[in-house]
């Protein structure tokens, strides 16, 4: 039977004030004086159909006949639309402004709500001229036609689904009138082409290949962006990666690291290749070299073994000892992507938090003295300097775009400046010091949801997405699988069948980074960690979606997990002097420490106690709980467990068994049963292509196990040149 839904009212067609904003829905666009915001005709739409009744809410069903006439759609769509709108209007869902979400009825205006008004009266948001440069965006228009080579050609296509792509992710981001610059792909070989550096006259790039060897190992190539073929520089069976460009362009510095995970940086001229020259043998693994516009030093990432957090390091070219520069305070990966100012005075670079929100920061080479310039919800890979040191530009996944952005050295609001293509990432962005152009790799990365077969490791893909999904967690009756996934977009919990059907969406944070979905011992509500505000909290995501915050503190709260009883939830927060692990009553109310020796996940086992993965040690650490019921940082047992810190969630709790995910250096991970009561250990199976925050779900029985799978990953070198 068709769905029956109420007589329609009529939608506001003429423009309108709700709040500060003025809505022209003809125009499908909104203003607030200088602000311009382009909506989807849907998303207009909605907003015009809760003016025409401010205050009052509409419901679901008076949506549908109003918006989607003569269409059937899943309350989903409207659940974006509305996500959508707040994101315009700068509204917050716990605490809005314009639009209140009314349980299990439907959405109101709650803003003030003028009908009768003239949009060209009072201040309107400058128009850029289809001449003019938009704001944060320099185009550089060749006096002279551009040379065209058969790949310009092959990828014609591409290159106009780039430009429709980037142009209507700009409206998303904040951005009219923006054109977005051309994307001119200059590597398209089987395998990954990584860590592109352009030279300093933007003429040719270097990067780091894996298609050649026999042994699939990353040798480096230099390239012209114009034309031609690749020029192999390095040949050895190991792995060379992190190209940096000397100064004068003539030499190209790298690392080389072997399987123990210590590095060597190397020095190769740049047209010919040929003799190596080691600057230094390190004991510390290398990644993200940069060379300081005098030529004087390197600076890298690096950190001492496979495991923990990466420090920046400068490495004096005249035989100095080299010298830590950062210190980080998280777990890994710490700080990385090092990128030196064109004055020579600051590194650019990107810190990581436990749950994988990253920072673009700056520090300072004399003096170390670090400096936030933006905080992003999702991951940043990568970023360099603008020719002139006013801006960074970095690449990240801002409003669901992957694309690049720029933030002055001085902080302030990211500009969008040229987004990503073929459902790609972008990452590594380089910037040529005098030629003008950026150069970065387009990643096609993704990982599912597999099931394990313990005989052999053999792994069978259990929900179906051409979306990112990790972090699985079994219901305690074994009746739904809980995960984060970006299928809509965003970080966001979803559900769905044991045998991965009928997946449908749990939240609407939108689009705050969510981690570590955990299941109540009832079933009846998943612990997550999630940035709403900026800062990681702590929510109970509750049946139809409806979210309570547990956790509201400055600091960071992540990786929950429930006690045995249900009535309390274990988190860890740096509110201190280091990572510590916390409680909080599920029922609300103060946060009590349980440890004193570091804390960065947690999981109470009946019986046993409560196991704890610590901040600066690898394992797991058993403290016995008191005759309070209280978790005791004191007689703690060390578990046989190869776990790092950055392994927080990758190990759980089935009944009094402990299972762990440990990952080994080759991205394989060894799956592990442990009885904590007995210290036994047996290893079920291996794994391929494991990402690091997998995460790992067991049914009940023991009998079924899922985890995350790397499920495509590639990368080609692309090169803007229209950029300065």
């Amino acid at each position: 039977m068709d769905p029956v839904y109420p007589d329609p009212h009529p939608l506001i067609d003429t423009p309108f004030r709700v709040g500060e904003w003025i809505a022209e829905p003809m125009a499908n666009r909104i203003t607030n004086g200088s602000k311009v915001r382009k909506l989807e005709p849907k998303v207009m739409e909605v907003l015009a159909c809760m003016a025409s009744r401010p205050g009052e809410t509409v419901t679901k069903d008076e949506f549908m006949a109003e918006v989607w006439t003569g269409t059937i759609v899943t309350d989903d769509v409207l659940a974006r639309c509305i996500s959508e709108l707040r994101k315009a209007l700068g509204d917050k869902a716990r605490s809005p402004s314009y639009v209140e979400t009314i349980r299990k009825r439907g959405y109101r205006v709650i803003a003030p709500v003028d009908l009768d008004v003239d949009p060209d009266a009072g201040p309107r948001a400058a128009t850029v001229p289809e001449a003019a440069n938009p704001p944060g965006l320099t185009l550089r228009r060749p006096e002279t036609p551009q040379r065209v080579r058969p790949t310009i050609v092959l990828w014609g296509a591409l290159a106009a689904i780039v430009a429709i792509l980037g142009a209507t992710l700009a409206y998303r981001a904040g951005v009219e009138g923006v054109r977005p610059l051309g994307a001119t792909p200059v590597t398209s070989y089987p395998g990954n082409e990584r860590d592109p550096a352009l030279s300093p006259d933007g003429e040719r790039v270097a990067f780091a290949w894996d298609g050649e060897g026999s042994q699939r190992q990353f040798d480096l190539y230099v390239q012209r962006v114009d034309e031609g073929n690749p020029s192999r520089l390095t040949t050895l069976p190991t792995d060379d990666h992190s190209p940096a460009w000397s100064p004068d362009g003539e030499e190209i510095a790298f690392a080389r690291c072997s399987t123990t995970g210590a590095c060597g940086i190397y020095t190769v001229e740049s047209e010919a290749g040929g003799a190596e020259r080691l600057i230094v043998d390190t004991e510390l693994a290398v990644q993200d070299l940069t060379w300081s516009p005098d030529g004087q030093m390197l600076a890298f990432s690096g950190r001492r073994g496979r495991q923990g957090a990466y420090s920046l390091h400068l490495l004096p070219l005249d035989g100095s000892n080299t010298r830590r520069l950062t210190s980080p305070t998280s777990t890994y990966p710490g700080d990385l992507d090092p990128a030196f100012s064109p004055d020579g005075r600051q590194l650019a670079f990107v810190r990581t938090a436990i749950d994988g929100r990253q920072d673009v920061a700056v520090v300072t080479v004399q003096g170390g003295r670090v400096r936030r310039l933006a905080r992003e919800q999702k991951g940043v890979t990568g970023l360099d300097w603008t020719a002139n040191g006013r801006d960074v530009v970095y690449a990240a996944n801002r409003e669901g775009a992957a694309g690049l952005w720029r933030v002055s050295a001085q902080g302030g609001e990211p500009q969008w400046i040229a987004l990503g293509a073929d459902g790609g990432e972008i990452a590594s962005p380089s910037v040529a010091r005098r030629g003008g152009g950026v150069a970065f790799a387009r990643q096609m990365v993704r990982s599912q949801i597999v099931e394990v077969n313990p005989d052999g490791g053999v792994t069978q893909q259990l929900l179906q997405s051409t979306r990112d999904d990790r972090q699985p967690a079994a219901s305690p009756n074994g009746q739904d699988i809980a995960f984060i996934s970006t299928r809509s977009g965003t970080h966001e919990v979803w559900k769905a069948w044991p045998d991965g059907q009928n997946a449908e969406r749990m939240s609407s944070f939108d689009g705050a980074r969510v981690s570590a979905p955990r299941w109540s011992p009832d079933g009846r509500s998943i612990a997550v960690s999630a940035r709403a505000e900026g800062n990681a909290d702590i929510f109970l995501v509750l049946a139809g979606g409806e979210t309570r915050a547990l956790t509201r503190h400055p600091s960071d709260d992540v990786a929950p997990s429930w006690s045995a009883d249900g009535e309390w939830i274990y988190f860890a927060s740096n509110r201190g002097d280091e990572w510590q692990i916390y409680r909080v009553p599920t029922s609300g109310g103060d946060p009590e420490p349980v440890t004193v020796r570091g804390g960065v996940a947690a999981a109470e086992v009946p019986g046993v106690g409560l196991l704890v993965i610590r901040p600066r040690a690898r394992g797991l650490w058993r403290l016995p709980i008191d005759e309070t019921g209280l978790p005791r940082d004191q007689g703690v047992q060390a578990l046989d467990a190869n776990l790092s810190p950055a392994d927080w969630a990758n190990w759980t709790v089935v009944g009094d068994q402990v299972y762990t995910l440990e990952r080994r250096f080759d991205r394989s991970a060894d799956i592990y049963r442990l009885d904590p009561a007995t210290e036994t250990r047996t290893r079920v199976a291996t794994v391929e292509d494991v990402p690091e925050d997998s995460g790992i779900a067991v049914f009940p029985d023991g009998e079924r196990i899922l985890l995350a799978q790397q499920s495509r990953a590639d990368s080609d070198i692309v090169v803007v040149e229209d950029f300065e």
